[in-house]
């Protein structure tokens, strides 16, 4: 799933010209870029840890519906699947204090854009309530998509470490692990989350935003793939011999 835009205005990066005209040189007598950049760190580190608390406590409420305890197979998968939902959060709120410095970034608004809507559009479900009138064969599918995605996309964090990038940047090339197989194995697994929300959040409204959202995974993956081949050499020779982002497929 790095929000501020300023940022991504010019590909020359945080020390361009053009950004070196809308902040001072220093703040407080620190550097204004690393000062900047620390604050968009832990404001970040403190969202995303924020947003994994309440999956933590949602996962809880999962099993208490009512005050009771309910542990039907429904209940508990369900409960893991939020559970597994609030460590891949943990784990971005983390990365997001310890990742490498960018050596650059894409130039312009839209993309920055696409990367935002692309990992975060489907949170527009919070305005939704999810479908009561789902079997309890299509909820247990759905929330054993999210669980089994989940702790796919936190596997593959540990993998990526501290190159983790929301906004298209380039830190530094990871190739192993599920990198061998695949470019974009991180969106592969947010994808079949995806899914499993739709099912979930069954409606017109939710097919909508599911399917708005992994269209903008797709341009968001056009600009990241443009912005890694101009900064790594080696990477249209990895290109060639990869998936993009699902094997066998595309």
């Amino acid at each position: 799933m790095e929000m501020p835009f300023k940022l991504c205005l010019s590909s020359k990066g945080p020390h361009s010209p053009r950004m070196a005209k809308t902040l001072p040189k220093k703040i407080f007598g620190l550097d204004s870029f690393k000062l900047l950049d620390l604050v968009i760190r832990v404001s970040l580190g403190v969202f995303f840890a924020f947003t994994a608390g309440i999956y933590y406590r949602n996962s809880l409420a999962a099993l208490h519906p009512g005050g009771g305890i309910d542990l039907s197979p429904r209940a508990v998968v369900s409960a893991l699947s939020i559970l597994a939902g609030g460590l891949y959060t943990m784990m971005i709120a983390s990365l997001y204090v310890l990742r490498y410095k960018p050596v650059n970034k894409f130039a312009g608004f839209w993309p920055s854009l696409a990367a935002v809507l692309g990992g975060f559009l489907l949170f527009g479900l919070v305005w939704f309530k999810p479908n009561a009138h789902i079997g309890m064969t299509a909820q247990i599918i759905a929330s054993l998509l999210i669980l089994i995605s989940n702790i796919l996309a936190a596997y593959i964090l540990t993998r990526l470490g501290r190159s983790f990038s929301i906004l298209p940047e380039g830190r530094k090339l990871v190739t192993k692990g599920p990198y061998k197989i695949v470019r974009h194995p991180l969106y592969m697994a947010e994808f079949f989350a995806t899914i499993g929300t739709m099912i979930i959040y069954l409606s017109v409204g939710a097919v909508v935003l599911a399917v708005a959202q992994t269209l903008l995974q797709l341009v968001r993956i056009h600009y990241e793939e443009k912005v890694l081949t101009e900064n790594f050499p080696e990477y249209k020779a990895y290109a060639k011999k990869t998936w993009r982002l699902v094997p066998g497929v595309y």
